[in-house]
């Protein structure tokens, strides 16, 4: 019988971005993946914004979180041999009173990293008239798919993974044994597919359907991110990845017409230009009502633990929680951040 000190149960960002940590750190780890089971990462766009647009403030933790995912994603990219994380400026098309409130926060040296002064012409070709563009700094994307290919390439190179369907009835056991593996300590990295789980049924997981577009916009500028009631986001080629939207009640990996719609209506207002749409994506989010992440070890069963919940920021939380994640489970000690550990639902 084979052993290993750690399982995790899911190949989405989470349960990647955490085997890789604990790899590096020479911990035995093996994943236990379904690919029949969708993941909202391979639908997201991957994009990275630093500022909450709607109270004009700075995302959360963005101070600490965005250096290290720059630094773990371009790790990886020399790991893998592949380049998946793309820096791009964001362009935000300004109300008048979003306005006022964009050179406030340019006076406020905490936003220095973030914010540009504003321009009264627009950087991009063919955006509708706006009273103003403020230019966002630290903002980019990272390739979903390409990058979890990749990352599923090395594991099955290293033998760290196995594609199988994991019972859940399986994750209170003491003694852990999987396909005569035995292991001292699961994660569960599922998804919005923590929803059903019976053993972290106290998490207030509220998944949300998103769907996406890729059109093909040839007249449309690749240098910049565009983003007001809709995001634009070039991918090459003169392709771009548009969305996003947001559904609590059909909760399929199915797209809609009433989604694609909803998209293409906020994209004509944003822009004026043709474009043709070439691919149509849905998937479900694992978000939480509170919107933080979930992470920690579960209250009664102490070789169970749970890393999930990234939600809409996920591209930039995962490096930073994966981390924390790793040093609970070489320290089941470690005191997590309150905000982010799972028991705060009790």
């Amino acid at each position: 019988m084979k052993l290993k000190e750690v399982l995790i149960v899911g190949q989405g960002l989470a349960g990647t971005l955490l085997a890789f940590e604990l790899h590096f750190a020479g911990v035995e780890v093996c994943i236990v993946n379904n690919p029949q089971k969708s993941t909202a990462t391979r639908v997201a766009a991957g994009m990275v914004n630093p500022l909450v647009f709607k109270r004009m403030t700075k995302s959360w933790m963005v101070d600490d979180l965005l250096p290290v995912m720059k630094k773990h994603y371009h790790k990886l990219e020399e790991l893998l041999g592949e380049r998946f994380y793309f820096d791009m400026p964001m362009i935000k098309p300004l109300s008048e009173q979003e306005t006022e409130l964009w050179q406030q926060r340019n006076a406020d040296e905490k936003f220095a990293p973030f914010i540009e002064k504003i321009c009264e012409t627009s950087p991009v070709d063919r955006i509708f008239a706006s009273h103003a563009y403020g230019v966002v700094k630290g903002s980019g994307y990272l390739k979903t798919a390409l990058f979890l290919d990749a990352a599923k390439r090395f594991f099955q190179e290293n033998e760290m993974l196995i594609e199988a369907d994991f019972p859940a009835s399986q994750s209170s056991f003491e003694n852990l044994f999987f396909q005569n593996i035995q292991f001292d300590k699961i994660v569960f990295c599922e998804g919005h597919y923590l929803k059903t789980h019976p053993l972290f049924d106290f998490i207030r997981l509220q998944p949300a359907k998103g769907e996406v577009l890729q059109i093909y916009a040839p007249d449309l500028s690749e240098n910049f991110i565009i983003n007001r009631r809709v995001f634009v986001l070039p991918v090459g080629d003169h392709r771009f990845k548009v969305g996003s939207t947001y559904e609590w009640k059909d909760l399929t990996d199915f797209p809609t017409e009433e989604g694609k719609n909803s998209i293409v209506d906020r994209l004509k207002e944003l822009v004026h230009v043709d474009f043709t749409i070439e691919e149509h994506w849905a998937g479900v989010r694992p978000t939480v009502i509170d919107r933080r992440p979930v992470l920690g070890k579960h209250p009664q069963h102490k070789h169970v633990y749970v890393f999930n919940g990234l939600g809409t920021k996920g591209v930039m939380l995962a490096p930073y929680f994966a981390l924390e994640m790793k040093t609970l489970l070489q320290n089941s000690e470690y005191q997590i951040n309150a905000e982010v550990n799972c028991n705060r639902f009790l």
